[in-house]
């Protein structure tokens, strides 16, 4: 069976590499004359952030405040183990 393989690979490689080198199409070439345009140049823009605004009073002053959450285990520990 890999003999087979190998010979059909063998062929398909001999006669798949005579026909990669052909010669262009006409057409082909005479597209790529007529299509050659000049790029039109821009001027590049600079990249810039947008302006951040300065934080209010109140919201500085809120920041020293946290606020915690007892969030209860939806599974408890022992659960995510395996038992074997």
């Amino acid at each position: 069976m890999n003999l087979l393989l190998l010979l059909s690979a063998l062929l398909s490689a001999l006669t798949g590499g005579a026909s990669a080198v052909r010669a262009p199409v006409a057409a082909h070439a005479a597209a790529g004359i007529v299509a050659s345009v000049q790029a039109e140049v821009r001027a590049a823009r600079a990249a810039s952030r947008p302006q951040q605004r300065v934080p209010r009073l109140a919201a500085l002053a809120d920041l020293g405040t946290t606020t915690v959450l007892a969030l209860p285990a939806v599974e408890p520990l022992f659960a995510s183990r395996r038992r074997e």
